[in-house]
């Protein structure tokens, strides 16, 4: 039996407090917050990987999705963010690899005629606004979620498995004076808690992990400009659709995204503050949606994360452990590998052990240094129009992701270019959508590559298979089939 507790009940602290009561059935799990500290409430796009934490946790597709206000999200359409390629999609789809030796031979065919992939492999429904109606919301792994509704949700869950609440602020935290291991905390409520375990998702104020010995935060500012977000609600399109996609759409200093719920869009301006002030992050935003918008929320922020998560019995989740920036919807993501990679290390724990801690901070760093280069790779781009634009080009890339642009000039991506330690989120298929979108891989060596394995015939069938499949199916409108769930 242990006793684990976690400060925060965000999004974060809630996934967490679902794996570990999953995981480990008899274990005491207490969540401490403050019904006084709201959420962020910023950010409300899933990865693939929140299908995986649905089916470990038990959790009912048709219930989250009306509880939720969920909405399909089967990739994002990045606007504007190349001179060359001004609209393209990452949407991972078809992913045919030739055997034995992992060819991505239908990505190879589509690059070396100068084609998009997505625009090429993923069915029609999602330019329609439109879902399979085979398998209708099966057939995707992410969501939009309205936040506010989500974390709802997900602590109705929470009580329902027996996970106990305390609504109190931490004060103090307690530590053995022997080994710096936190004891209790001392709460508003003029109280101690004890416990054997904690894991701090207090989001940026970091109540637990700021007061363990070593604790070093590693900044991405060198490679990544963005430090600032103005986020505001605007109602659903006029036209009554709802797009099975999130927008991301490049500005002259940063970016702006819109995401579909059931009720209502959720927009945002994730900008440089060197570049421009939040007063004219708010005019341009204003400008591009059409009329005068409320902001809902402005936040400041150094994209980055802790060098270790895990010091002595705590350890930091979500927007405690990092943040990169909103693009590609990694926070939700992370968090979810951050539990599971956790569970593997927890069930054994006393103090003292230092290897568990050492194997998880291995796995989080390699996953951090993957999103990163993922994100970094959206910002290589032929832009030059505004100052912004300019200082990213000339901005210092991550090492890691110079090493694989530099080997996509001379050859195509194969399976094993994307270092893994278990927990990456991003694999060769997503690094090959945006790759392709962003003018990367070559097109000539692509060719050439499909010559010397012999591939071009097969190559060719697979592109036309892919194409039928993109309308072979029917499909039937995304808000239509939201509103026809019954619970």
């Amino acid at each position: 039996m242990m006793n684990i507790t976690i400060v925060g009940s965000g999004t974060a602290g809630l996934i967490n407090a679902l794996v570990l009561r999953k995981a480990f059935p008899f274990f005491n799990i207490t969540i401490i917050s403050s019904s006084k500290i709201g959420i962020i409430g910023v950010g409300e796009g899933s990865t693939e990987h929140w299908r995986m934490f649905m089916e470990q946790c038990d959790i009912p597709l048709a219930e989250l999705i009306v509880k939720t206000n969920a909405t399909h999200k089967n990739g994002i359409r990045f606007e504007n963010w190349t001179n060359h390629t001004p609209d393209y999609f990452h949407s991972v789809t078809a992913t045919h690899q030739s055997k034995p030796f992992s060819v991505y031979s239908l990505y190879a065919a589509l690059i070396k005629d100068g084609k998009l992939i997505t625009e090429n492999t993923a069915s029609r429904a999602l330019v329609e606004n439109k879902v399979p109606v085979n398998g209708m919301h099966r057939s995707v792994n992410q969501y939009h979620f309205d936040t506010f509704a989500l974390n709802s949700y997900l602590t109705s869950l929470c009580i329902e498995r027996n996970i106990k609440f305390i609504d109190a602020e931490v004060e103090q935290v307690v530590k053995n004076s022997e080994n710096s291991y936190i004891d209790s905390v001392y709460l508003s409520t003029q109280s101690f808690h004890k416990s054997d375990f904690w894991i701090d998702a207090s989001g940026f104020k970091r109540v637990l992990i700021n007061e363990m010995p070593g604790v070093k935060w590693q900044s991405y500012s060198d490679y990544l400009l963005i430090d600032s977000a103005i986020a505001f609600p605007t109602e659903s399109d006029p036209n009554g659709q709802i797009r099975p996609y999130t927008r991301a759409k490049a500005m002259d200093s940063g970016w702006m995204w819109e995401i579909p719920t059931q009720e209502r869009r959720g927009n945002g301006y994730v900008y440089s503050s060197a570049h421009i002030s939040e007063q004219e992050a708010v005019d341009a935003a204003a400008k591009q949606v059409g009329y005068e918008i409320n902001i809902g929320r402005s936040i400041k922020f150094e994209s980055g994360c802790l060098e270790k998560m895990w010091i002595n019995n705590c350890v930091a989740v979500g927007l405690s452990s990092s943040f990169v920036e909103p693009l590609e919807a990694t926070s939700i993501g992370s968090t979810i590998q951050q539990a599971n990679c956790l569970v593997e290390n927890l069930g054994t724990f006393k103090p003292g052990q230092t290897h568990q801690q050492k194997s998880f901070n291995n796995k989080m760093a390699s996953m951090m240094e993957n999103i990163l280069c993922m994100i970094s790779l959206h910002y290589i781009s032929d832009r030059k129009d505004s100052n912004f634009w300019k200082d990213v080009s000339s901005a210092k890339k991550p090492e890691y992701l110079e090493e694989l642009i530099g080997l996509w000039s001379e050859r195509p991506m194969f399976q094993g270019d994307i270092k893994r330690k278990g927990y990456e989120m991003f694999l060769e298929p997503h690094f090959f959508h945006v790759a392709n979108g962003q003018g990367l891989i070559n097109k000539e060596q692509a060719q050439k590559m499909l010559v010397s394995f012999n591939l071009e015939l097969e190559a060719k069938n697979l592109v036309s298979n892919a194409k039928l499949n993109q309308i072979d199916h029917e499909r039937i409108d995304h808000g239509q089939a939201l509103r026809e769930i019954q619970i």
